[in-house]
Order: structure tokens, then C-alpha cells, then sequence
């Protein structure tokens, strides 16, 4: 039941289960890359593919420390590189929730008393000393995660080849400011060095011996997004090999000797169900911020709204678009934030899952983020085309193609 609950795109999903003459059977989503463990010393991971792989780990895991439609939050328990999975598109999904925990979501802390599970090098070491879980010990281990990524090796010691414990090595470094120095070999000269810097610091601090300092994982989030904002490819070579994915609209000349076919573009985005995101926020209570505002994010596009000077009871009414071509895997993250002059903090967040607004056409709800909430309209506008109605685009495009075939 916790797992049918968990929609994002960043979480593997659970397609059904068996439960019929002994044999219990849990089908989740195939995700053909496998897991993280397996790349981190490989050349195919770049570092803009790792800060976007981390990335993607982390939203998920924002999204189980938040309440997920409940009052509930989801403690993982074993976060480790080898539970991250990759799918053909080396998107991040947090999977095997075989320790996982349900926790309140309505307090700041959320403590749970259990004996400690999870994997040597990974757990977090106060609650492996006292049994107390809280979302800061997913943190913790994320953390070492982060560190895994960057360095290109797994956490575990490795006597034979002569390495030391990496939690160790990497606290010595980075408060030595020698963090460049333990570096995977491979990425080492394409990193920038503002993205170690912010990228070193949320990795540091997820490892901090006192809950208290630990980040909140929208925290994560946000500064990974930031380091990957600071890293920009340094040709256009690069920038393919960092991102793979191919517009669907992309049309090349084919192979004489394959078989070819016209390519239908209407009929992909027909299929996909493209539409019109259209998100109105309208107000926010008691927002324990001063002069707030909201961030608005589906996939890349980010958006933002004014800052406003009240912040008990902010009235925006603002209305943003986001075109979208795959609404049903989309998630729309919101971030409220506080703007002190030059400090800006972040109250909480929430995501919400865009299927579900497909499936209503129009959603109007109160969220609560942090101690507050805030009034959110959502309304979907499908933009489906007839194949009667073929746009002049797309007739053109496929004449392109069919002279090429020619």
C-alpha cells in the first residue's frame, strides 16, 4: 500500500504483485541501466550526467520525506548507490523499499525508534548507536552517496587496493580544502570549479554528525541545481555526450539498406497526450517567512513568482503555462521560499503529480508547506491533433522525409 502511493518520476514504480499459492512476487518498472554502484569508476558517466543523476535521486527522495498524500512521510533506510537505478535515459529511481519505514509528516523532526538496519558505510552512525530514525538519516547516507559519485568509488574500505575509508578521506579533505585532490580521475578536469564548490558543501553537510545541521533534501536539491547551473559543456561534443536524448521530431536521412517509414509526428504527440500545464497560484496563510515567494519547476523549466511584502497572508494570483508532452510522468514541483533581503530561505515544497491532473482536468487545492499552505489551481488543456487536422508544420517535415526516402 506504501508503494502504490508513491508517484514520481523519480521513485521505480510498482506495477503489481503475486500472492498466489506461496508465491509472493513484487513487479516493478524494468530499468535497463541498472544500478549507480556499477558506473561509478566508468567513463560513460561525465560529470554533468552525475550532477543530473544526483539530482534526480535527490527530488526523489524529497518527494518520500514529504507527506505523500497522507500525513505520512517515507523513511528509506538503505539509500546506497546500488538502490539508485538508471533507466535508457539515465534518470535517477530510488528503489527497494524492503526497509522502509512510515513516519508523521505534520512536525519538523519525525523520530522513530527501531533497530538499526540498512548497509555498513552508509548508515547513519547515530542511528546505528541508538536505534533513533529520523529523515535525517536518509540524508546522511544520501551524502555518502553524493561523495561515491564524486570520487568515482564506493564508500566500503578496500584493503587489497591500499584505499582508506571514503567518509573519512573525504572529511579530511574537504576541511583540509583539498577536495579536488580525491576527485575521480576521469572528470577531474571538466568540473568547474564553482560546481565542486557547492556540490563539495551539500555532500559535507549531508554527513554532519548533528541532525540538526544536516540539510532538509529540497535543500539537496536546490544546491545540486545550482552546481549544475555553474557547469556549462564546453563544446557542442560534449554537450551531446552529456545529453543523449534526441528530439522525437528529429528527422535524418535513413539508411538505404533498412527498411524506412514516414516519420508521424503527430501521431507520437497524440499519443503521449501533449498539453497545456496551466498553474494558478492564488494565496498562501501563515507562511513563517518574510516577503515570500514561490518556485515553480517541471522537469527544466522553472518559473517563479513575485516576492510578496506579506507574508502571513500573501495574495498572489498568478498564472503560469508549461507545455508539456508527457503529462502522466510529469511532477510539478513547488518550493516556497522566504527572501530576507540577501538570505534567501526555503520554507518547504511539495510535488505534485500532473497524472492526476490529466485524469481531472482541474484540481483545486490547499497545500501545506512548512507550518503554512498555500492555494493552488491546476487545469490541464489537452492539445491533441486529428490526423485529419495535420498542421502545415508536420506536413511539411514529413515531405522532407519522404523526398529523402526517395
Amino acid at each position: 500500500m506504501m508503494l502504490s502511493r508513491c508517484k514520481n518520476e523519480n521513485i521505480v514504480s510498482l506495477l503489481g504483485f503475486c500472492d498466489d499459492c506461496e508465491e509472493k512476487i513484487l513487479v516493478y518498472e524494468y530499468v535497463p541501466n541498472k544500478s549507480l554502484d556499477l558506473y561509478l569508476n566508468s567513463d560513460k558517466l561525465r560529470w554533468i550526467r552525475r550532477l543530473k543523476i544526483c539530482i534526480g535521486a535527490a527530488r526523489g527522495l524529497a518527494y518520500l520525506h514529504n507527506e505523500v498524500g497522507t500525513q505520512q512521510r517515507v523513511l528509506h533506510r538503505d539509500i546506497k548507490s546500488s538502490n539508485i537505478l538508471l533507466d535508457e535515459d539515465w534518470n535517477a529511481k530510488i528503489s527497494d523499499f524492503g526497509l522502509s519505514k512510515l513516519g508523521p509528516a505534520n512536525q519538523e523532526y519525525t523520530f522513530l525508534y527501531s533497530n538499526p538496519v540498512g548497509t555498513h558505510g552508509y548508515c547513519d552512525p547515530l542511528y546505528a548507536e541508538a536505534g533513533f530514525l529520523t529523515k535525517e538519516s536518509d540524508v546522511y547516507s544520501f551524502g555518502v552517496v553524493l561523495f561515491e559519485v564524486l570520487c568515482g568509488r564506493l564508500c566500503f574500505e578496500n584493503k587489497d587496493a591500499g584505499q582508506p575509508a571514503l567518509i573519512g578521506l573525504v572529511r579530511q579533505s574537504y576541511e583540509n580544502n583539498t577536495i579536488e585532490e580525491i576527485v575521480y580521475g576521469s572528470i577531474k578536469e571538466e568540473i568547474n570549479p564553482e560546481s565542486l564548490q557547492v556540490y563539495a558543501k551539500i555532500a559535507y553537510q549531508c554527513l554532519k554528525m548533528k541532525r540538526e545541521e544536516r540539510p532538509l533534501m529540497s535543500d539537496v536539491v536546490w544546491a545540486l541545481e545550482t552546481a549544475l547551473s555553474y557547469q556549462e559543456p564546453k563544446s557542442d561534443q560534449d554537450a551531446n555526450t552529456y545529453l543523449p536524448t534526441k528530439s522525437p521530431s528529429e528527422v535524418t536521412k535513413p539508411d538505404p539498406g533498412k527498411a524506412t517509414h514516414p516519420i508521424d509526428i503527430e501521431e507520437y504527440a497524440s499519443s503521449e497526450g501533449g498539453g497545456l500545464l496551466v498553474v494558478t497560484i492564488h494565496e498562501g496563510n501563515d507562511l513563517k517567512g518574510k516577503h515570500p515567494f514561490v518556485i515553480l519547476r517541471v522537469g527544466d523549466d522553472i518559473k517563479r513568482t513575485t516576492t510578496m511584502k506579506n507574508n502571513q497572508n500573501p495574495v498572489w494570483k498568478e498564472t503560469f503555462k508549461f507545455t508539456l508532452e508527457k503529462p502522466t510522468k510529469a511532477i510539478l514541483h513547488l518550493v516556497v521560499c522566504s527572501d530576507a533581503r540577501s538570505k534567501k530561505d526555503i520554507l518547504g515544497d511539495v510535488d505534485i503529480s500532473l497524472a492526476d491532473v490529466v485524469k481531472e482536468k482541474q484540481m483545486n487545492n490547499m497545500y501545506n508547506i512548512g507550518n503554512g499552505r498555500i492555494h493552488v489551481e491546476l487545469q490541464w488543456e489537452r492539445s491533441d491533433l486529428p490526423l485529419k487536422s495535420k498542421p502545415k508544420l508536420l506536413k511539411f517535415m514529413n515531405s522532407v522525409y519522404n523526398l529523402a526516402v526517395s
